[in-house]
């Protein structure tokens, strides 16, 4: 759900200043109302919406520093998680994670809904490969915002063979079980990601000054809020 949403207000589908009900978003995409709540805690904890008590929340506008600061939080966690696989590394790990190297390989100009489906499978891959059940979840929760994106943009063929690089190396790292140097390259390909983000997106980003007030929720309230 938090996936589909961000979505909607990347791709502009939901406007700044839209208010989003709890019951109106379970019945758009129905579910009840518990994933619709933890939904809206993460597009608020991700800057693309304003949490409000017992009002559900309201549609932000995302800002460069928004998105350069979602993308650090993936570094961090991502880059411990590639440490963490690295120390504790198998042969089936090693060979998965060049398989899907291979298959972005063979994928610079396909939809973006393709590439997205091998990156996320490479970085889940290791997050999961990490051990910790908690570290997983939260690179996947923090991953729901840039997942949006990158399913509404896609990379370009220069994107996909830097991308597919910089993977090759993360791999190498874990097949080598050098545990720094997977948590260095891991840490400097999400930065990476994050900067072509806030390029790709900057027409639909708003400065400091532009966006709805945090403190009051100021702001109008059409579809899907009514």
């Amino acid at each position: 759900v938090a996936r589909r949403l961000a979505q909607a207000i990347l791709s502009g589908e939901i406007a700044p200043g839209t208010r989003l009900r709890e019951e109106n978003l379970a019945s758009m995409f129905s579910v009840s109302r518990t994933p619709v709540r933890e939904a809206l805690i993460v597009l608020s904890s991700t800057g693309l919406a304003h949490l409000e008590a017992n009002r559900g929340a309201t549609v932000l506008q995302l800002t460069a520093g928004d998105v350069t600061e979602v993308y650090h939080l993936r570094a961090v966690l991502e880059a411990e998680s590639a440490g963490l696989a690295a120390g504790r590394t198998t042969t089936e790990l090693a060979g998965l994670l060049l398989a899907i190297c291979d298959r972005m390989g063979e994928l610079h100009e396909a939809p973006a809904s393709a590439q997205l489906a091998a990156d996320t499978q490479f970085h889940y891959t290791i997050a999961e490969a990490s051990g910790s059940p908690r570290l997983h979840a939260l690179v996947r929760q923090v991953s729901a915002i840039t997942e949006a994106y990158r399913s509404a943009i896609p990379y370009t063929g220069a994107d996909m063979s830097e991308a597919e690089r910089q993977h090759r190396g993360i791999a190498g790292a874990i097949q080598r079980t050098d545990e720094g140097e997977a948590r260095r390259l891991m840490r400097s390909h999400v930065e990476w990601a994050g900067r072509l983000a806030v390029d790709r997106l900057q027409p639909n980003l708003a400065t400091d000054r532009l966006r709805p007030g945090l403190a009051t929720g100021q702001g109008s309230a059409p579809h899907p809020g009514r």
